[in-house]
């Protein structure tokens, strides 16, 4: 099948699961994403996802690895996000449509956990469960135009996030929970 997406994907798992966008965190790779999808376990439906910019060591014109804003991972660029959720917002209307199903999961770490936090917020009714490593929403959320809801979205939080960050979380109708990546495979479904 192809995508109307731009976005380099690739798919592990069995095509009868929740499908799982897995977002890499700055700087990372294809191969970053695929390999924390594995964290979810064989039985999870994973589509690694790399970012749509590119970063390059200096002058030399080498890839040092892709990234999902531009601008600090806090407070992204409204432009260049909106072009990274509009890819995603596509790539998950076709994966929806293409394994039959009405919700997907979300998984990111770092930048990459920011970007899922925000997909999860622009569609919660098309997330089931976002698992968030190392991540929280951005702090210039109250000036993005629309208006963010997680209502209703299963948010797990792995790593260290503040009180601070769970109560913003909350605020927006997320249902927060905690885990260690060990507990991801149980989330899967």
């Amino acid at each position: 099948m192809s995508s109307n997406s731009f976005l380099l994907t690739e798919r592990h798992g069995p095509q009868t699961a929740m499908p799982w966008l897995v977002l890499h965190d700055r700087w990372g790779m294809i191969e970053d994403a695929v390999a924390l999808g594995e964290v979810l376990g064989p039985d999870a439906l994973t589509i690694g996802v790399r970012a749509p910019r590119v970063q390059n060591q200096g002058g030399t014109g080498l890839t040092k690895g892709y990234f999902w804003t531009v601008g600090p991972v806090d407070a992204p660029e409204l432009s260049t996000l909106g072009d990274a959720l509009y890819e995603l917002e596509v790539l998950l209307e076709e994966n929806l449509t293409r394994y039959g199903r009405s919700h997907a999961g979300v998984l990111g770490e770092g930048q990459g956990g920011v970007v899922a936090l925000l997909l999860a917020a622009f569609f919660p009714d098309k997330i089931k469960r976002a698992i968030i490593i190392a991540a929280a929403l951005p702090k210039n959320l109250s000036v993005m135009p629309f208006e963010p809801s997680l209502a209703g979205v299963e948010v797990v939080l792995v790593g260290e996030q503040s009180e601070a960050d769970v109560e913003a979380l909350n605020a927006l109708g997320a249902i927060v929970s905690r885990a260690s990546k060990a507990d991801l495979p149980k989330l899967a479904n």
